[in-house]
């Protein structure tokens, strides 16, 4: 039996190591094991900032663009009563 050597990257979750791509191996093959943790990757330090950018750009966009979104909205109920509608 020749030896298959190769690395695979993995998430260990509920008890159990679940690799992040397939991985070619036949079934009920056995194979040994050696772990090394990987560091934890941060957020980086601006992130909040980052989405609070995101939010405000998003909320100038919509507020620019309200006035021809209430444009085509139908009438109220009290609009169509005041136009005999």
């Amino acid at each position: 039996m020749s030896e298959t050597l190769f690395t695979v990257e993995a998430v260990f979750e509920n008890g159990i190591l679940r690799p992040i791509q397939p991985l070619p191996l036949a079934p009920q093959q056995r194979v040994l094991v050696t772990i090394q943790g990987l560091p934890q990757r941060a957020w980086p330090a601006d992130t909040a900032a980052i989405y609070q950018e995101i939010a405000d750009e998003d909320r100038h966009l919509a507020n620019a663009h309200f006035p021809l979104v209430e444009e085509s909205w139908p009438p109220s109920e009290e609009q169509r009563c005041s136009l005999g509608l």
